[in-house]
């Protein structure tokens, strides 16, 4: 990874390569700041090829510790910052992590932990000019990072991707978008693979990245208006908010692209993109195979909506049955990641839990998880199948459907749902009378102004049923 950094320097230091809270920084000055952590981390004498994990808030300075640790041949591994507890002695146990880069304001919550604390505040003792560095060359194969799954529907696997990893991803990304006098604005979580893969376009193609620490609606609209940013990745849950009002799709309708991954995007959403002509491409991918792997224009294709599009350039994704039937999908190609650490190489190849099938046209259908069925009185409920129907009903946005263990139905049916206007329970639950069996029928209805999510917008389920079982009104 920094040998781009390092070639860009060469042909053009003064060119930007990255923009945080109204700074700009060259690659010049970018470099600078990524020795200088180099220096500091160096003193710590951590062995090359060690994993060190990084746990940072800010997103700058978490970019520059991950090219510091490239520079000196580390692993780095990414932590959720907001990580404590045993979510996060869970990330330590699975790759036997003891060194961390974090924040000195974390020091209380991470004092039971067995780690090597490094923290970013604080310099060594030694003078930095007299310590030497020399950056570790890294081969296309060698594991330069590790990303943890989102774990929305298991437990988090670490996941090991490699410097061909991410250059293949981008060079097929690269023959969809075409990158041509872009500019990329990026909120997402560095510690996400949809957060950090924009990170290694804009550096391959030499794109400006407006870098942002959190999203917040009005900051973010006002900063669209003022440095005028062609390309984003977002969660359907966002653009829903910016859609609310006349200027967040104003500032929809501002940028080039639009990549919307996370999760299934809610129909009504979709149609409301259309009807403003705001340029949506669809994607999907995971952190096996270092972010998107296919995905479609809404424009040219609004008959696909159900859809993850078609395999992006050098991407081979497979089913075992022909488009009459769902089956495991697997996926080939130069992105899919090494392996788990430390376990099930995957040998350019991942079968994914995800069911697909193709249409005539070549478009990917997916089916929900094995683990998202539900068994209520001894019936299988798909719930994707009681959201679809829910979703019908004009006014409705968003949907979350689970199932709850239950002395009487094994487990009980219940539905978040997000709304426009007032819509009684009476109403959804008549119009759930006309096109579900009676099995599949929610037995209560939970409206809310946010579905259950995690920090990516993506729907969590587990999080869902938590939510449940500790209310004490249902």
């Amino acid at each position: 990874m920094i040998q781009f950094i390092t070639e860009n320097l060469e042909k053009n230091p003064n060119l930007t390569f990255v923009e945080f809270s109204n700074r700009k920084y060259s690659y010049e000055e970018f470099f600078y700041q990524v020795i200088h952590s180099a220096r500091i981390l160096n003193s710590y004498e951590i062995t090359h090829r060690n994993l060190i994990g990084i746990q940072i808030e800010n997103n700058l300075e978490f970019l520059i510790q991950w090219f510091a640790c490239n520079f000196l041949g580390l692993t780095s591994v990414l932590l959720n910052p907001k990580a404590y507890g045993e979510e996060l002695q869970k990330y330590i146990e699975s790759v036997q992590l003891k060194t961390l880069i974090t924040n000195r304001k974390s020091i209380d919550q991470l004092s039971n932990y067995k780690l090597d604390l490094i923290f970013i505040e604080d310099s060594p003792s030694i003078s930095l000019c007299g310590n030497e560095l020399n950056k570790f060359n890294w081969s296309v194969d060698d594991v330069v990072t590790i990303i943890f799954t989102s774990g929305s529907d298991g437990i988090p696997k670490p996941v090991e991707l490699t410097i061909s990893n991410f250059t293949s991803s981008f060079y097929s990304w690269n023959s969809e978008i075409q990158f041509v006098d872009d500019k990329i604005i990026n909120f997402l979580p560095l510690h996400h693979i949809s957060g950090i893969s924009p990170i290694f376009r804009g550096l391959l193609s030499k794109t400006p990245i407006h870098l942002i620490n959190k999203f917040q609606i009005n900051k973010f609209i006002n900063y669209c208006k003022i440095n005028h940013p062609t390309i984003v990745s977002m969660v359907p849950t966002v653009i829903y908010k910016l859609l609310k009002t006349k200027e967040g799709i104003d500032c929809l309708n501002s940028f080039k692209m639009i990549l919307v991954g996370g999760g299934p995007s809610s129909k009504n959403i979709l149609k409301t993109c259309l009807k403003h002509d705001i340029n949506i491409f669809i994607t999907y991918g995971m952190t096996e195979t270092c972010s998107g792997i296919s995905g479609f224009w809404i424009k040219n294709n609004k008959d696909k909506l159900d859809s993850v599009g078609k395999p992006l350039k050098d991407v081979v994704i497979t089913t075992k049955y022909t488009s009459e039937e769902f089956s495991q999908i697997c996926i080939k190609g130069n992105m899919v990641a090494k392996g788990y650490f430390k376990n099930n190489k995957f040998n350019y190849q991942f079968k994914s839990d995800d069911y697909g099938k193709y249409d005539i046209d070549g478009f990917l259908y997916l089916k929900p998880l094995r683990n998202d069925k539900i068994i209520s009185g001894g019936e299988n409920v798909n719930p994707i199948d009681v959201e679809n129907v829910i979703l019908e009903i004009s006014g409705i946005i968003g949907c979350c459907v689970v199932g709850i263990e239950d002395e009487v139905w094994g487990e009980k049916i219940i539905a978040f749902i997000t709304r426009k206007k007032n819509i009684e329970e009476s109403l959804v639950l008549k119009h759930c009378k006309k096109r579900l069996l009676d099995f599949k029928i929610p037995k209560k209805i939970i409206f809310c102004v946010d579905l259950p999510q995690n920090e990516l917008g993506k729907i969590n389920r587990k999080l869902a049923k938590k939510l449940i079982i500790n209310s004490e009104h249902i």
